[in-house]
């Protein structure tokens, strides 16, 4: 799944699906498993991936992500 940061005036970025793969900005491709996400959280790996060290993800933004994994990709490509 890719996953962008996006900011909204005047606040932090945060972190989202990018489910249509059309989003604008930096993407990074993880894999569809919740223990893959959590690992990025844990290595604090969103920011220097898309290119934005002030990135900081919460366990709610972790909890969303996890939450918009699907167990079967669109495209067919369950692996990313």
């Amino acid at each position: 799944m890719r996953v962008v940061a996006r900011r909204a005036d005047d606040q932090p970025s945060s972190v989202v699906v990018d489910t249509a793969g059309s989003m604008p900005g930096r993407g990074a491709w993880l894999h569809r498993d919740p223990d893959c996400v959590s690992a990025a959280l844990r290595r604090r790996a969103f920011g220097p991936a898309l290119r934005d060290r002030g990135l900081t993800v919460t366990q709610q933004d972790l909890a969303d992500l996890i939450g918009e994994i699907t167990p079967e990709d669109p495209a067919g490509d369950q692996d990313r």
